[in-house]
């Protein structure tokens, strides 16, 4: 996956082959529901005073107390950010909030009947925001929101193992049980109780090519398609690659049924969730998180997280979050940081065109190394955000917020590149010269 693998990225950002046929597979990534959306909403959402977010997503946010919260997002509106995009839950193995005092190693951060409590922080935080001005998303899973459950077998997922051509418990919820689509409905309805504007999916809301295999899955796709989904019938032979993952030769005509019913399935679930979040407060905006792969791969996508930008678009999301993750593309993709950062404005553009909307697309931009947690070069981040404010009326997000992150300037860069383009002042081109550092 280098030059080739790029030029095959390129081709699907400039023309429309949302269909293409792909065909190498890894088992380890390949991503479920009950019921149709409860709720229609559809069109672009309505933010008073709000051109764009500009956003910064926050899965801490290195304070001891909550004076240092209200300094740290103090300096956050002064350099433009308008939103808060906060983390209110916890996964075991998450470091938890400095100022938190925790109860448990996993829950929520604000009360629910319906799962466990970690610390009551999202109120807090809300009305810190809101006071300096900014908009607070509340960042929740939905699979692995199991926290309290994790150890019960009956409401762990089924998965495939092709080592041992055998299904087997896997992590996070089986999202196909009555009961837990009714828990994830209480903690989403109980989450809309509290001072937020909006919801942000967390990217567990998927299902990988090789999970989704309970009991209750395989009788629903029984009874809409006459016929047991079946590993066997899936699945070409599996073998592993050179970095030693197990990858797939291929998938059946089969598989791509079963692929887009989970897709359907996911989507029916967000539905229900939006629809008892709204019930509580109807004008609460939700955006659901895409992997990159949704724009510049949409058959992978299908196949390894059945996940559909397309489909998502025919339910009553107010944005679509796209995870423009620079460089954890050029890792997986084999490209040189120039080739990704050059990728980065034909991924927004292509996923505002396939949107129809800029006013409902959100770029995530990566904002500091996934290994060492350091920020990136600021150069390199202002260039992308130069390049998405020329190229796409998309808003933007900065993730993940660093202590030291230089908000000001980059979003600078953005809106005065964006500024630039709404008067015409220059071609909607990479505004990345030769001369400018990568």
């Amino acid at each position: 996956m280098t030059r080739s693998r790029l030029l095959g990225a390129l081709l699907s950002v400039v023309l429309v082959t949302a269909w293409a046929p792909i065909w190498s597979e890894d088992a380890t990534l390949a991503k479920t529901a009950v019921g149709p959306a409860s709720l229609k909403r559809f069109g672009p959402p309505t933010r008073p005073g709000k051109e764009e977010i500009v956003a910064v997503q926050a899965g801490l946010l290195y304070c001891q107390n909550l004076k240092q919260v209200d300094e740290t997002i103090r300096r956050l509106a002064r350099g433009g950010v308008n939103t808060l995009i906060l983390r209110v839950f916890q996964n075991e193995g998450d470091r938890p909030y400095g100022f938190a005092a925790p109860r448990r190693l996993s829950g929520v951060y604000f009360r629910s009947s319906h799962a466990p409590l970690v610390d009551d922080l999202l109120g807090p935080v809300a009305r810190i925001a809101h006071r300096q001005g900014l908009d607070v998303f509340a960042w929740m899973t939905t699979r692995h929101a199991n926290y309290g459950f994790e150890e019960n077998p009956g409401l762990r997922t089924i998965l495939y193992d092709f080592e041992k051509k055998a299904l087997v418990p896997g992590r996070g919820f089986n999202l196909f049980r009555p009961e837990v689509v009714n828990r994830l409905k209480g903690i989403y309805a109980d989450l809309a109780r509290y001072p937020i504007e909006g919801i942000l999916f967390q990217d567990d809301l998927i299902l990988r090519h090789n999970e989704g295999f309970s009991l209750e899955a395989r009788d629903l796709f029984l009874q809409d398609h006459g016929y047991l989904p079946d590993p066997s019938i899936f699945y070409g032979p599996a073998s592993r690659n050179e970095e030693g993952r197990i990858v797939v030769s291929g998938y059946t005509d089969r598989f791509w049924v079963w692929s887009r019913w989970k897709n359907q399935r996911l989507l029916g679930l967000a539905g229900q969730l939006m629809g008892a979040a709204r019930r509580v407060k109807p004008d609460l905006v939700f955006a659901t998180n895409l992997y990159y792969e949704s724009i510049l791969d949409p058959r992978n996508a299908m196949a390894w997280y059945s996940q559909s930008l397309e489909a998502a678009l025919s339910r009553p999301f107010d944005y679509f979050s796209v995870m423009a993750y620079h460089r954890q593309i050029q890792e997986e993709l084999g490209l040189t940081l120039e080739e990704a950062l050059d990728l980065m404005p034909l991924l927004a553009r292509r996923a505002t065109e396939m949107v129809g909307d800029q006013n409902r697309v959100l770029i995530k931009v990566q904002v500091a190394d996934w290994k060492d947690s350091r920020l990136l070069p600021e150069e390199e981040i202002q260039g992308i955000l130069r390049d998405l404010g020329k190229e796409s009326g998309a808003s933007i997000a900065l993730v993940p917020y660093r202590p030291g992150l230089a908000a000001g300037s980059l979003i600078h860069a953005f809106t005065s590149a964006r500024l630039k383009a709404e008067r015409g002042q220059g071609p909607l081109a990479s505004s990345r010269t030769h001369d400018d550092p990568p």
